[in-house]
């Protein structure tokens, strides 16, 4: 598999980890998650998980750019593409995406 197109992947998958942890951060902060009961969520606990979170995020975002960068060495246009998602994917790491979800979505996803 060329460098350029496994860029492109590893921020897309990247993408997905961003979209399902705010999807997974909007329910416990509203407490809408259906057929379960949050017991005790420690915050410590949380905090760690968003660092976790940002540390995992930021570094498929290194890998990609890497990659694409390696590509675009090669004379791959594709690597391009892979570096401007990277890059997306690293910013968006930070932005709490989830504070902004409605809860008619995420009850959509739930059903």
């Amino acid at each position: 598999m060329k460098k350029g197109i496994l860029s492109i992947l590893v921020a897309l998958v990247g993408f997905f980890f961003v979209y399902k942890y705010h999807v997974k951060m909007h329910e416990i902060h509203y407490g809408i998650i259906s057929g379960k009961q949050i017991r005790f969520i420690f915050i410590d606990d949380l905090v760690s998980f968003t660092r976790l979170f940002k540390i995992v995020m930021v570094s498929l975002s290194l890998l990609s750019i890497y990659l694409g960068i390696i590509a675009t060495i090669k004379k791959h246009k594709i690597g391009i593409i892979g570096i401007l998602l990277a890059i997306v994917l690293c910013i968006s790491a930070f932005i709490p995406f989830w504070k902004y979800f409605s809860e008619n979505i995420t009850t959509a996803i739930n059903s």
